[in-house]
């Protein structure tokens, strides 16, 4: 199974996270809120591009809308209404809209965020299924 120091080759199918879903357990141990299957399309500037299902882009835009709530209104930059992915680029980034249309009922994503490989025994919820 990939851990976070682990790099999977393109085409893996995984369960992914990012370290703003870690907290900790004890000193020693850590988890994370929500994991995410998804496969392995490319590397871009040393971060992952993922392949999601809808059930993924249902929760992380679930997952963003909760961000915002939380720490302000740069973090809701991903909706989901059933078949188009929103992405928006906060005003501190330049702004802008990426409408993200399913290929074979399949979302890209990545946005340069540091996704990475988590064990999905430490993760809280799993989420999605990899490409078939």
């Amino acid at each position: 199974m990939p851990t976070p120091d682990y790099q999977p080759p393109r085409g893996s199918a995984a369960v992914f996270s990012g370290p703003w879903l870690r907290y900790q357990t004890s000193r020693h141990s850590h988890r994370y809120q929500e994991g995410y299957a998804a496969t392995l399309i490319g590397w871009w500037n040393g971060v992952c591009e993922l392949s999601i299902d809808a059930d993924v882009a249902r929760a992380l835009a679930r997952t963003f809308a909760e961000m915002a709530e939380t720490v302000g209104g740069d973090w809701h930059t991903v909706d989901f209404d059933g078949d188009v992915l929103t992405i928006a680029r906060p005003l501190s980034l330049g702004g802008g809209v990426h409408l993200a249309q399913p290929t074979g009922g399949r979302y890209r994503i990545g946005w340069g965020l540091p996704w990475m490989p988590v064990d999905p025994r430490r993760c809280d919820r799993v989420v999605g299924h990899p490409e078939a």
